[in-house]
């Protein structure tokens, strides 16, 4: 019994549960922003940096994101502020607006 009270910390501190990331976070925009150069967007930044993300839960739904940003290549290193449209597909996390997607 003391094996599955071991697992379950396990997978909890390593985020290995299939609802760890029910709404998502930093890492999920920043990868699914990043998943969008295949598209070859001309708007799309290879220096995007996501720097601070705030979700909002929706009901089943994408999730609208308030996302805090730079461009690395730009000099001045400017913040951005936009709101995006996240919605797990069967890939994965998709971008459906905001950044990339005007």
């Amino acid at each position: 019994m003391w094996y599955l009270k071991f697992v379950a910390l396990a997978y909890w501190l390593f985020g290995f549960l299939p609802f760890a990331e029910a709404v998502p976070g930093l890492s999920t925009i920043q990868g699914a922003y990043e998943r969008e150069a295949s598209s070859q967007s001309k708007l799309h930044d290879p220096g995007l940096k996501v720097l601070e993300s705030k979700c909002h839960a929706g009901t089943g739904g994408p999730f609208l994101c308030e996302v805090k940003f730079v461009s690395v290549t730009d000099p001045s290193e400017r913040l951005y502020f936009d709101i995006v449209t996240v919605a797990r597909t069967a890939e994965g996390w998709e971008l459906k607006s905001g950044l990339c997607k005007r």
